[in-house]
């Protein structure tokens, strides 16, 4: 038709670039997801080699301590009567057996204080003025306790006494629920003759219970349980002491006596650690040789890393070769033996023990494994710190790839942006152009008319 004028753009067209640039950036991002799935089999693979890490760490300890001489020093003692004393030893103490006898336990000693007259209530204050004193030895050392009892309760006494470190007390009543009479009884804190109480004195009393509250009456206050030293027998020797316990009598030997009778004490190796740690050692390799299988099996992280397999034969070799032979060793799980899990056989390894060159032959074994283990670990650290300096590669240029598609998007969107506002002009002007085109067709029918 004469004078239409039209400019297409992306409104006359539908062009929707929004969804263009989602599509462009997602095409543009297939590298960067390519860089993140190798990021990821790299983590999956250094997680694998700290797991690995972390077993081979496992062997330094019970290593270590195989290497120690105290733990083929350390001593136990056994009692055919374990009812009547325990018994600890150091590795100070001489192989050798001993036959204790019991004769004596040791004893606190307890007085009952009377009154001079009868208290029926133990919360209320008394009146009368003055001091109860008990005096007592404490180690050996004459010493006592002043209690100012002016305006203070019964019960208030005997709190106080038990703050004391070496005494404590108790109220009992010597009379009926309906007419009570209560009254002290003090306990020495410590046992043995040495520690026992000797003598109670109150300041008001004259000593005849005519004043005073508590009576100095041998009658009313007296022992009620002797102070006593243990004593105990050992190969014919008699031996005493304030408590139940003889740390100074053997070398190397503490015994604490808990009743009456006879029983022997044999103190021999303890070899029960030894066997511990070769357990352990043991039990490391099981968990070494799973974790590897696992992270190199088909499909797992470091699948065809055969180093790995290598290491954990080596170990299997220095482990057989050191104690296999002495036939302390048995394979369980996998049928090969390089693959299967290795255990103690109890029926021989008490016999190794009891070998003179025992000691010998397990710490040729651990040092040997030390070195290999310390080697290998390092090793394996420098493959971890490898895969970690990969990974930080890739986050970096994932983090600049990245970037520059967002910019690059950012950038066309803006382009888009600015053509839209242009077409939007342009289309405008095209209106205008048409309306002014259809004036002047208008004025030109009019004036031939």
């Amino acid at each position: 038709m004469a004078g239409e004028f039209y400019i297409s753009g992306i409104s006359g067209t539908g062009f929707d670039y929004q969804a263009y640039l989602a599509k462009y950036q997602e095409l543009k991002m297939i590298p960067v997801q390519m860089l993140q799935a190798d990021q990821t089999r790299l983590m999956a693979k250094q997680q694998a080699i700290s797991a690995v890490k972390e077993k081979l760490e496992a062997f330094k300890d019970p290593i270590s301590s195989l290497l120690d001489n105290q733990l083929y020093d350390t001593k136990k003692a056994s009692l055919s009567n374990s009812d009547i004393a325990d018994v600890s030893v150091t590795n100070d103490a001489v192989e050798t057996s001993y036959l204790l006898q019991v004769n004596q336990l040791a004893q606190a000693n307890s007085f009952k204080i009377g009154t001079v007259n009868t208290i029926t209530d133990i919360n209320s204050a008394i009146t009368a003025s003055g001091s109860l004193t008990i005096n007592y030895l404490k180690d050996g050392t004459a010493t006592s306790l002043s209690i100012d009892y002016t305006n203070k309760s019964l019960k208030e006494i005997m709190d106080e006494i038990n703050q004391s470190e070496d005494l404590q007390a108790s109220i009992i009543n010597l009379g009926t629920s309906t007419s009570p009479d209560y009254q002290l009884v003090v306990t020495s804190k410590n046992t043995g003759l040495n520690n026992r109480i000797t003598g109670i004195d109150d300041t008001a009393n004259p000593g005849d219970d005519t004043s005073g509250v508590f009576s100095e009456d041998t009658a009313k206050t007296y022992e009620t349980v002797s102070a006593q030293d243990a004593e105990i027998v050992v190969n014919g020797i008699t031996f005493t002491s304030s408590s139940n316990t003889f740390s100074e009598i053997i070398t190397g030997v503490s015994i604490t006596v808990k009743d009456l009778g006879t029983t022997s004490i044999s103190i021999t190796q303890d070899k029960s650690q030894i066997k511990s740690k070769l357990e352990d050692i043991l039990n490391s390799y099981n968990e070494l040789l799973d974790t590897v299988n696992a992270a190199t099996d088909r499909g797992a992280p470091l699948a065809g890393e055969t180093s790995l397999n290598t290491m954990v034969s080596s170990i299997f070799r220095i482990i057989s070769n050191g104690l296999g032979k002495y036939g302390i060793l048995d394979t369980i799980g996998d049928a090969e033996t390089t693959k299967g899990h290795l255990k103690l056989n109890e029926e021989t390894i008490d016999q190794f023990l009891n070998r003179p060159d025992a000691k010998d032959i397990i710490q040729k074994m651990a040092d040997t494994l030390e070195n290999y283990i310390n080697t290998y670990s390092d090793n394996v650290s420098n493959i971890n710190q490898r895969y970690d300096q990969q990974i930080r590669d890739i986050d970096r240029r994932i983090e600049t790839m990245t970037a520059m598609i967002n910019k690059e998007i950012e950038t066309m969107r803006l382009q888009f942006a600015r053509l839209e506002v242009y077409l939007s002009e342009m289309q405008a002007l095209q209106l205008r152009i048409q309306n002014f085109a259809a004036g002047l067709q208008l004025t030109n029918d009019q004036n031939n008319q």
